[in-house]
């Protein structure tokens, strides 16, 4: 209750980032927690880029993976993911040869998958683990995870591309207040620290109910639809309406992002984006290069860590 106005007068993005801690139930993951986590995130990226080579699906590293990269050859130290990029059509043919390539050890978590998912991107995830954070209170699959953000079609036409862009933008927010909603009994616990994040997810809830009339399920494939709606593989931009900054402030040359160069990561050849610093000052400014202080770091609070259960 005390700090609502110390957030309130804080970078809003930097908050929902630390919010949650010190929430109860939570946990920040020791040093030697985080070191076999990104352990064993490094062995799904093999397994992963194994099969994208074999079926000549097209992927980058994505946000602060390629940061790790260009920055630290690998993992950002105290970073507890890695995320990819992937063109929706290489998305597409991912899907196609998922069970048979991947499925003895991975489901495949997205929008148009089912089971109560209920966000944007898409997540791979491992198989008899448990990392369960806020966004996974009521899935049904909570294992150890990679993100991937699908690089979708835009116009090139300006009026096309903003109806575009707020149709996308309108139905995002639709399906983050529809899940809260979904969630809202097994958030509640964790937000009773945090005046400012509960009246935010309050609002958030407040509004998804409007549309509990329809299930998270067909509300997020509807959101994927109007994603995937532009077909035109030619255009000469693309954007992740699915990322951190969303559609018009994730919007890329193509020939920058579907385009690759070589890169190392934890001794591991990947591919990062061509145009890796335009998108590098877009997603993290000018000075992306420079470590963060202490205070400005991400955190990641968790509610469930288990390696192999």
């Amino acid at each position: 209750m005390g700090n609502k106005k110390a957030i309130g007068a804080g970078d809003r993005r930097h908050f929902f980032k630390t919010g949650f801690r010190g929430a109860p139930g939570t946990f920040e993951l020791s040093d030697e927690q985080l070191k076999e986590l990104q352990k064993t995130l490094l062995e799904m990226l093999k397994d992963f880029i194994k099969v994208f080579e074999e079926e000549k699906i097209f992927y980058t590293l994505s946000g602060g993976s390629v940061l790790g990269a260009i920055r630290h050859k690998g993992f950002i130290p105290w970073d507890d993911d890695i995320d990819l990029n992937m063109p929706r059509k290489d998305f597409e043919h991912l899907k196609e040869v998922f069970h048979k390539r991947l499925g003895d050890k991975y489901v495949l978590c997205g929008p148009e998958c089912g089971r109560g998912y209920g966000m944007s991107h898409v997540q791979i995830k491992k198989k008899r683990t448990t990392y369960k954070a806020f966004n996974e209170l009521t899935m049904k699959d909570t294992g150890i995870f990679i993100d991937i953000f699908i690089l979708e079609n835009t116009y090139d036409n300006p009026v096309k591309r903003k109806i575009h862009g707020m149709l996308c933008l309108a139905l995002g927010y639709i399906l983050t207040c529809r899940k809260t909603a979904e969630d809202w009994e097994a958030l509640k616990p964790y937000l009773s620290v945090n005046e400012v994040l509960r009246e935010a997810f309050e609002k958030k809830m407040k509004f998804g109910k409007l549309f509990k009339w329809l299930s998270l399920d067909k509300v997020a494939k509807c959101v994927i639809y109007w994603y995937s709606y532009c077909g035109l593989e030619d255009s000469r931009l693309v954007c992740i309406p699915s990322g951190r900054k969303h559609y018009f402030g994730e919007m890329y040359k193509r020939e920058d992002m579907c385009q690759s160069k070589n890169a190392v990561f934890e001794g591991l050849d990947v591919r990062i984006p061509k145009g890796t610093k335009t998108y590098m000052e877009i997603l993290y400014g000018p000075d992306y290069m420079q470590i963060p202080k202490e205070e400005d770091r991400e955190i990641h609070s968790a509610v469930a860590l288990d390696f192999d259960k």
